[in-house]
């Protein structure tokens, strides 16, 4: 799918010492592996920084020839939290490439929609967005910033902080979308080591929750997407809301 591109926050590192400079980029590509998003396409609806209760917008650190990239230090140790939301984009794709779509995405509701309407042979118009986190810790003690519920439509929020796990071991994640757990959502979780990605997929459960196998090695992304019927069918006829969570290891 040529535009079905996960979008993500990515830490050139995600240990840090205290007052260590970081680039994080704004990334969108395939199989945890992408470029820079290009920022003039859309405007940053929130950049924001959290770390034990405090927030701060960090929009304006934002930097690049694409707007793609902020450089940040941190004077306090513990886990911080940095979630980006922006405004929807457009694309259009024709019938039987916007219906594989759905499925490769697992979007099994807004098929079955498409077909109660007699919509499977007309192209699908979309608008989309994004709803991303990164976890960074700085120092040794982490905290409960890992979970804080940043108020996107779209959110995914571990069940504990993945740098308080020391060893490989199942660790969970719920997804919740306007406030509410989603159930029967595909999620995927990819892991790059040494350069190769590998993923896996589960659907959440009725209480949004889903559970993956994590080790200590690399970088992990925990991904999922939904979409609804768009408020305003003369613009399009879906929204759809792309999330990402990273944290990583190495």
């Amino acid at each position: 799918m040529a535009f079905a591109h996960e979008f993500w926050l990515e830490p050139v590192k995600f240990w840090l010492n205290k007052n260590e400079k970081v680039r994080i980029d704004l990334m969108v590509g395939e199989d945890y592996t992408g470029e820079h998003s290009n920022g003039h396409k859309y405007k940053i609806v929130k950049l924001d920084h959290y770390h034990k209760g405090q927030k701060h917008d960090v929009r304006s650190n934002v930097y690049g020839d694409s707007l793609s990239s902020i450089d940040m230090s941190f004077a306090s140790e513990g886990s911080h939290l940095i979630a980006f939301n922006n405004t929807s984009k457009f694309i259009e794709l024709e019938a039987l490439q916007f219906n594989a779509y759905l499925r490769t995405e697992g979007l099994d509701h807004a098929a079955k929609l498409r077909e109660q309407r007699k919509d499977t042979l007309k192209a699908g118009r979309e608008l989309y967005q994004r709803c991303v986190k990164t976890l960074i810790q700085v120092g040794k003690p982490t905290d409960e910033t890992y979970a804080v519920n940043t108020g996107m439509r779209l959110e995914i929020i571990p069940a504990r902080n993945p740098y308080a796990q020391t060893a490989k071991g199942p660790m969970t994640f719920k997804v919740l979308f306007d406030n509410k757990p989603l159930g029967n959502a595909l999620v995927l979780a990819w892991h790059k080591v040494g350069g190769k990605t590998t993923h896996e997929s589960f659907r959440s459960d009725n209480d949004g929750s889903v559970s993956f196998s994590i080790d200590q090695t690399g970088k992990w992304m925990i991904s999922t997407v939904q979409m609804v019927p768009n408020s305003d069918p003369k613009q399009a006829d879906w929204q759809s809301y792309w999330g990402s969570y990273t944290f990583g290891f190495y």
